[in-house]
């Protein structure tokens, strides 16, 4: 091992006589190139603050790693924006998060190419600027980063739906940043996990359609308004026909509009309360999230910038209205299972706004019931949730109003 050692003492020792600059890693912002600093044969220099360092970056490991990646975020400056046209090196400092002129050039030498002529990325004295959005507008974008969920929608309902590996990895990365995301607010929380403490109240509607079902929702609203037995579990948003999941509202007027009445019904509410503190998984967050900076140069860095992006628009395409037996539930269904069983979080639902009130927020709580449960007759989903003492509300609808917009044709 002794012999080993020496050996490589030795080589780091040469490279070291070789290499011109060294750069501690407190003097580079970029935190992948971080990672790659390494041991030195011996103490030396750091050429930004001249601190005298075991470990360090050398010119050429900066050089080898941003190499490949610097064309991705700058392009050649042809004379188009006069005034902003960048040197290589400063390109560099911008990539590598460093301001000192001796790191970034000594970086550019190593970058120049002697025998490129002026169209080459690496040509001596080429001027640069940065690369232009690939995309026309918002909406181009948009289309852009939703495409892998629209791919993975068509999969589901189309080719594969159970046992779909592609599914998992995309809704696993797409969790992954979500969990690592903070709010504005409180950054140091993930702000997609809600938590509701104990006691909380959610209410749930149906509408009673006649004298006899109204007076059996108020007799027994635990049974008559909770979650529908395994064997009358409709095809819902969030759940496929036969696994029974509680839809409540976080308002009565929520629950009241879900169950979309037409004037003259009338509508049974019944409130429940949370027996302990509860955990959702909030979809509602997600058009707020602050994300930690992620180096050009760490591998998976344009996948993670687009499922980033795409979780700002996931919640639109969660929450959109579709028609109760339309297959776009599969998709939803899948990432809200997916959710349930997520094995770095124990989610006890999720919460997402609701489409027919504008400002409202609904709740699904997922079954707390063991597997082994499932197979007694007579199983009954669990939640951790009761009836109110406050007993049940009837409203009668005196009055619907919709809301408009014109197609452009």
């Amino acid at each position: 091992m002794a012999l080993l050692d020496k050996i490589w003492h030795e080589i780091l020792t040469k490279e070291d006589a070789e290499e011109p600059m060294f750069v501690c890693v407190a003097c580079i912002g970029d935190t992948w190139l971080k990672k790659q600093a390494s041991k030195r044969s011996e103490e030396q220099l750091c050429s930004c603050c001249g601190s005298s360092v075991l470990e360090a970056l050398t010119s050429r490991k900066i050089a080898d790693t941003i190499k490949k990646h610097l064309s991705e975020h700058f392009a050649i400056d042809h004379g188009l924006h006069p005034g902003y046209e960048m040197g290589l090196s400063r390109i560099i400092g911008i990539a590598i998060r460093c301001e000192s002129e001796a790191v970034c050039d000594a970086v550019a030498e190593r970058l120049i190419d002697p025998d490129a002529d002026e169209e080459d990325f690496y040509f001596n004295g080429q001027e640069y600027c940065r690369v232009s959005s690939p995309f026309e507008s918002e909406e181009h974008e948009r289309w852009w980063v939703e495409g892998d969920w629209t791919r993975i929608a068509a999969e589901l309902v189309h080719g594969r739906r159970f046992f779909n590996t592609n599914a998992s990895m995309f809704f696993e990365s797409l969790i992954f940043e979500a969990m690592r995301a903070s709010s504005r607010e409180n950054p140091d929380v993930a702000a997609v996990v809600k938590v509701a403490p104990e006691a909380t109240r959610f209410y749930r509607a149906r509408i009673a359609s006649t004298h006899g079902q109204l007076l059996a929702f108020q007799n027994d609203p635990a049974k008559e308004l909770g979650a529908p037995p395994k064997d009358r579990a409709a095809n819902n948003r969030m759940s496929p026909s036969g696994v029974p999941l509680l839809y409540v509202a976080a308002d009565a007027q929520t629950g009241i509009a879900e169950v979309r009445p037409s004037i003259g019904d009338k509508v049974v509410v019944a409130e429940f309360v949370s027996t302990r503190p509860l955990e959702f998984f909030d979809f509602t967050a997600l058009t707020a999230l602050e994300h930690q900076s992620m180096s050009w140069f760490q591998p998976g860095y344009q996948e993670r910038t687009d499922r980033r992006l795409l979780l700002e628009y996931l919640h639109d395409l969660i929450a959109r209205p579709v028609r109760a037996n339309d297959t776009d539930y599969v998709v939803t269904q899948a990432l809200a299972e997916f959710i349930r069983y997520y094995d770095k979080q124990r989610f006890d639902g999720i919460s997402f706004r609701s489409v027919q009130r504008e400002g409202g927020v609904n709740y699904v709580f997922f079954d707390r019931s063991p597997p082994e449960a499932l197979q007694t007759p007579d199983w009954v989903p669990q939640f951790d949730l009761v009836a109110s003492k406050n007993g049940v509300s009837v409203f009668e609808i005196s009055r619907v109003e919709y809301h408009t917009a014109e197609l452009s044709s």
